[in-house]
């Protein structure tokens, strides 16, 4: 895993898009089994929320097998996912920044921070 010097407090930079946090939220829970598997703690953090209720990021905390701190999913310009895992200090340390399709998301994640 490579460090870079993005943090989550600069969603500004990087060109995220906002969002419907609950849809996103919605393909997480899709399959409880898979989603409880990433020991997720009950708070689900929104990044940039707006007064109508989008974001421009969600970050959850985890405790997986691979990864133990926190991921965040964001939404580009062209209407894909892009995921991010990061340390205790917010600081992003890989980026899984290709095009991911909402059919995707769980699978990548898993991947991220189970196997």
């Amino acid at each position: 895993m490579t460090m870079t010097t993005e943090n989550a407090n600069t969603l500004e930079s990087i060109g995220v898009r906002m969002f419907d946090p609950n849809e996103t939220m919605k393909v997480l829970v899709h399959n409880p089994m898979v989603y409880f598997s990433w020991g997720p703690s009950k708070k689900i953090y929104t990044i940039g929320r707006e007064s109508d209720g989008w974001v421009k990021g969600i970050m959850l905390k985890v405790n997986g097998r691979k990864w133990k701190h926190f991921v965040l999913i964001t939404l580009n310009g062209l209407d894909y996912y892009e995921v991010r895992l990061l340390n205790k200090n917010h600081e992003v340390i890989e980026v899984k920044d290709h095009d991911i399709m909402f059919t995707e998301l769980v699978d990548v994640i898993d991947r991220l921070i189970e196997s």
